[in-house]
């Protein structure tokens, strides 16, 4: 949406005094017409009365676009031949284009716009006839639904050069491009337009709603003339948008489903179209270009779609390859990100789970297994004197000797373990599904499987030990601050069995049993 705030100002206090206003003659035409009480005669006298209007009016009628066979030569025979509501119709379409001089709006393209609009409209004509509605209603209409669009290049002169870039788009494309540009859209300013008109609700809304055909505005009388200049709009497009295939396809589901019309039948229709449009910009007094015709027009399109399936198998190729990339850059992402895992919840030196993990996993456990009753066992390892080794040999000896005991940790236990390191020598094991019974035999294993280690420092074979303390709970919880409660009575357990172990003589296993109150000591 432009920036300009004094611009959007403007548009928001847009009045139909801002719009361009019908010649008089002609909105006395207009007006006599919608009234039941005026009669063929009087509005016969209306018409003579205004010498120049007459002539227009005559001179249309005698065109070939009505192709009424016969010479009209009075503004009596005229209402006669025509009717109130053709006549009405005929006067309002002068009245559009006289509304504006040919150099109102400086820059803008006026021959253009009145190209596009004749299009909408000889469509809609085209359309009406072969649905049954009336035809004169649909050219009028369709030459009105896009009048706002100059209707707010005239209240908005200095946007008028935007109206290049808005012509060649479809028209869903181009309304949301009015929106971004002017902050308003044709159809609400022909809204605003039809009520300054005091235009008849039969083509005041299909102006405001040819675009949203929403049932809540629309009643069922007025749906087909929306219908009608809605396809229309598509139609015309077919000739002016840069999409031209696009604009071929929505136009035949358009007319194909709100009409039950067939594809040969909407192709004869945009065949006869050009034609159509340079007969009625003669009859009405309005410069076109020559027209192309739809065999062009087709051409144009299938030279694009040519275009597009020569390049096609490499398109295709492209893809391929893009894709088989795609799953490679996808393998080494899920590669890096396994990895970025390991590396947040694995310990660097071990590859034991780290602290943060084992914070995680250990409440889990717990209370899957308070679901099911089954026991579960907390084993707590720390070495004997690591301090000493570490003074003795030195921090690099340390981690070796860590090293080694995460190895037979790993040995030991179960793959379904939970095998961490909390800290610097202090080790924590979760067994899953593990009584007291079978957990001593494990946590003995261990024990002598690390008492078994020898490793070698450059002046001697170093012994390790290890003390550890155990505790298993089993019951049945669901409660999430219970499992927390569980948690940390089995660590207070396992931590006090430890102690036990270090207070023995150190390198054995001591069991504490979950109470209550194990949290509290």
């Amino acid at each position: 949406m432009t920036n300009d705030a004094s611009i959007q100002e403007r548009i928001v206090k847009l009045q139909p005094s801002d719009l361009p206003a019908p010649p008089n003659a002609a909105a006395t035409i207009v007006r006599a017409c919608s009234d039941p009480e005026v009669g063929a005669q009087r509005l016969g006298r209306i018409v003579a009365s205004d010498p120049i209007l007459t002539a227009e009016l005559l001179r249309t009628v005698n065109s070939a676009f009505f192709a009424f066979g016969h010479e009209i030569r009075s503004a009596a025979h005229a209402v006669t031949v025509l009717g109130n509501r053709a006549l009405r119709n005929l006067a309002l379409c002068l009245a559009v284009r006289d509304s504006l001089k040919h150099d109102a709006i400086p820059g803008f393209d006026m021959v253009s716009y009145w190209e596009d609009a004749l299009r909408r409209a000889v469509g809609a004509k085209l359309i009406a006839e072969l649905v049954g509605f009336d035809s004169s209603e649909a050219f009028t209409i369709g030459l009105l639904q896009d009048f706002g669009m100059l209707a707010t290049v005239y209240a908005l002169p200095e946007q008028a050069e935007h109206w290049i870039k808005l012509r060649g788009q479809l028209p869903n494309k181009r309304l949301e491009l009015e929106q971004e540009h002017f902050g308003i859209t044709h159809d609400k300013v022909g809204h605003l337009l039809a009520k300054s008109w005091a235009l008849p609700e039969g083509i005041s809304v299909p102006m405001a709603y040819h675009h949203s055909l929403d049932a809540r505005f629309i009643s069922e009388s007025h749906e087909m003339p929306c219908r009608i200049a809605a396809t229309a709009d598509w139609l015309a497009a077919v000739f002016s948008a840069d999409d031209k295939k696009s604009a071929i396809q929505r136009a035949r589901v358009l007319a194909c489903d709100g009409f039950n019309l067939d594809v040969d039948q909407v192709d004869t229709l945009l065949g006869i179209l050009p034609k159509g449009v340079e007969e009625a910009a003669e009859s009405l007094g309005l410069r076109v270009e020559e027209q192309p015709t739809l065999e062009l027009v087709m051409r144009e399109a299938n030279r694009t779609l040519i275009q597009e399936n020569t390049s096609y198998q490499e398109l295709t190729w492209r893809l391929e390859r893009a894709l088989s990339e795609k799953e490679l850059l996808a393998n080494q992402l899920k590669k890096a990100n396994e990895e970025l895992e390991r590396l947040a919840y694995a310990d660097a030196l071990t590859g034991l789970v780290n602290r943060r993990r084992f914070l995680e996993a250990f409440p889990a456990e717990v209370s899957r297994h308070g679901r099911s009753g089954r026991a579960i066992t907390l084993l707590m390892v720390d070495l004997d004197n690591f301090k000493k080794v570490n003074d003795t040999y030195g921090h690099p000896f340390g981690d070796t000797v860590i090293e080694a005991v995460a190895e037979s940790i790993k040995q030991t236990m179960r793959n379904t373990d939970i095998k961490a390191r909390i800290g610097g020598e202090e080790m924590c094991i979760v067994l899953p599904e593990c009584d007291h019974e079978f957990a001593a035999i494990i946590a003995e294993r261990l024990r002598k499987n690390i008492d078994a280690l020898r490793i070698e420092a450059p002046t001697r074979v170093v012994p390790i030990t290890a003390s550890i303390g155990g505790c298993t709970w089993s019951g049945k919880t669901r409660d999430p601050q219970e499992v927390k409660a569980i948690c940390k009575r089995m660590l207070d357990a396992a931590d006090a069995a430890l102690y036990d172990s270090k207070n023995s003589g150190r390198n054995r296993v001591s069991w504490r049993p979950y109470t209550e109150e194990a949290s509290a000591s």
